[in-house]
């Protein structure tokens, strides 16, 4: 049975390994970036490192974006909607998580669908961009 809590410490397992992801391809990438030698092509050689600089800057973005979100799944409260489409937890914006052999959509409180997932109660019908959702469970 799927519940909010199984949801919740899957999502909250793959953040940790992306977390992990990052941080093993941010030290490579400084490590690449400390390794370029200057050449006598010293144009070239600025350059790469500029383009190094660029892509640590990225995964360090990236990293901070996934730490937020870890802590954000941990401090805010969440709720978990059950449709005969599939589950939405109202959390982060994570997208989709695979649990056991359910797709559960991970979105945030101010995605469009949201507001239609709040205003209905379990055994309800809502419509969304032309599909027909009933209510299953709330958790």
């Amino acid at each position: 049975m799927l519940t909010k809590s199984v949801v919740i410490a899957e999502l909250d397992k793959q953040l940790l390994t992306k977390l992990s992801y990052l941080t093993t391809n941010l030290e490579q990438a400084i490590v690449s970036r400390n390794s370029d030698t200057k050449s006598s092509a010293g144009d070239k050689f600025e350059t790469s490192r500029e383009m190094a600089q660029i892509e640590i800057h990225k995964i360090e973005n990236e990293i901070l974006k996934t730490q937020q979100f870890i802590t954000d799944l941990a401090s805010k409260a969440s709720q978990l909607i059950i449709t005969d489409k599939g589950a939405f937890l109202i959390s982060i914006p994570f997208g989709k998580v695979m649990v056991n052999t359910t797709e559960v959509f991970c979105i945030s409180n101010s995605a469009p669908i949201t507001k239609q997932l709040v205003n209905t109660e379990i055994s309800a019908n809502f419509e969304y961009r032309g599909v027909t959702y009933n209510i299953l469970d709330i958790t």
